[in-house]
C-alpha cells in the first residue's frame, strides 16, 4: 500500500467538517429570528407607504410567525412550578397553549392574566425561553379560615380575599378527599375576613390558648367575640386586645380556668379584671 503523500494528508484534513461550537444553535436561531423581524419590518415599511398596511399587516406576521415555528421556534416543553391545589385541567385550560404552536404567539402578560384568574393562584408568571420552552410559576393563595355566611361556607385567604365557595362545598361533601379545612377556624360577620389575619397574628402570641380557639365572631364592627374547643366564649375588648388575650391565658394557666362549669369570660371592662358567666347547670346546683 502506498503511503499517503504530504500534500494527500493535508489534503484530506481540508475536508474535514468541523465540529461546531456549542453557540452554533443559538446564533442560528437568533439570526433566523433577525431575519424574520427585519424582512416584517421592510414590508411593513413598504405596506404603509402603499396605504396597505392595515389589511395586510395581520396577514404578513401570521406568516411570519408561522416560519418562525418551521425554524424550531415552537413550543416543546411547558413547565409550572407551585402548582399544589390549582386544578391541572383548568391550569391547561388558562393556559391555552399547545405543543407545536410557534412560541413567539404566545404572550406571556395576556396568559399571566388568565391564570391569575384561576380561584387557587394568588401570582403567576410566564416566560419564553427560546427556543422552544415556557416557563410558568404559580404562587397559590394560603387558606386562613372558613367563614360563614348566609349558611354556607367560603373558604378565604390570608389576605381575606375568597378563593372559591364551590371548593369548600365540595370538600365539605366528601368529593374531594384530599381536601381537608376542617382544621380551619371559622369566621363569622360581615367584615370579619378583612380583619381576621390581624387578629390571628395577636392570638398567636399565645399558642396553648390559641390552639383552644376553634370560632371568631366579628360583633358590631367593632370587636370579636371567640369560642373555645370547650363551648366557652370569650368576649374580647375594643382596645387593649393583647393585655386581655394574656390576663386570660395566665388565667387558665396558673387557675385552671377554662375548665370551670363556666359559659362566658367578659374582658371587655377592665384590662386587668374579668367577668365570669356559670353553665345554667351550675347555676342550678349552687342553688340546691
Amino acid at each position: 500500500m502506498r503511503r499517503m503523500t504530504l500534500a494527500a494528508r493535508r489534503a484530506r484534513i481540508y475536508l474535514r467538517r468541523p465540529p461546531k461550537p456549542r453557540w452554533w444553535l443559538p446564533v442560528v436561531y437568533g439570526g433566523s429570528v433577525l431575519a424574520s423581524v427585519s424582512a416584517v419590518a421592510a414590508l411593513g415599511f413598504w405596506l404603509g407607504s402603499a396605504g396597505l398596511a392595515e389589511r395586510g399587516w395581520a396577514a404578513v406576521t401570521e406568516r411570519v410567525l408561522a416560519l418562525s415555528g418551521g425554524l424550531g421556534l415552537a413550543v416543546r416543553e411547558v413547565y409550572a412550578d407551585g402548582r399544589v391545589r390549582t386544578d391541572q385541567s383548568e391550569l391547561r385550560a388558562q393556559l391555552g397553549i399547545e405543543i407545536g404552536q410557534p412560541i413567539l404567539t404566545v404572550d406571556p402578560d395576556a396568559t399571566r392574566t388568565r391564570l391569575e384568574q384561576l380561584p387557587w393562584v394568588e401570582q403567576a408568571s410566564v416566560e419564553r425561553l427560546l427556543p422552544d420552552r415556557i416557563q410558568v410559576r404559580l404562587v397559590e393563595r394560603q387558606p386562613l379560615a372558613l367563614w360563614q355566611r348566609d349558611g354556607r361556607f367560603a373558604l378565604i385567604d390570608r389576605g381575606g380575599a375568597v378563593i372559591d365557595p364551590d371548593v369548600v362545598d365540595r370538600a365539605l361533601g366528601g368529593a374531594d378527599p384530599e381536601a381537608h379545612y376542617s382544621d380551619l377556624r371559622v369566621l363569622v360577620g360581615e367584615e370579619a375576613p378583612q380583619h381576621a389575619a390581624t387578629l390571628f397574628a395577636l392570638l398567636s402570641t399565645e399558642p396553648a390558648l390559641w390552639t383552644r380557639v376553634i370560632a371568631a365572631t366579628w360583633i358590631g364592627d367593632r370587636r370579636w367575640t371567640l369560642r373555645l374547643d370547650n363551648g366557652i366564649d370569650v368576649l374580647l375588648p375594643e382596645r387593649n386586645l393583647l393585655q386581655a388575650w394574656r390576663l386570660l391565658a395566665a388565667k387558665a394557666l396558673d387557675e385552671a380556668l377554662l375548665e370551670r362549669a363556666i359559659s362566658v369570660v367578659d374582658l371587655r371592662f377592665l384590662p386587668d379584671r374579668l367577668r365570669l358567666r356559670l353553665q345554667p347547670t351550675a347555676l342550678q346546683d349552687s342553688k340546691a
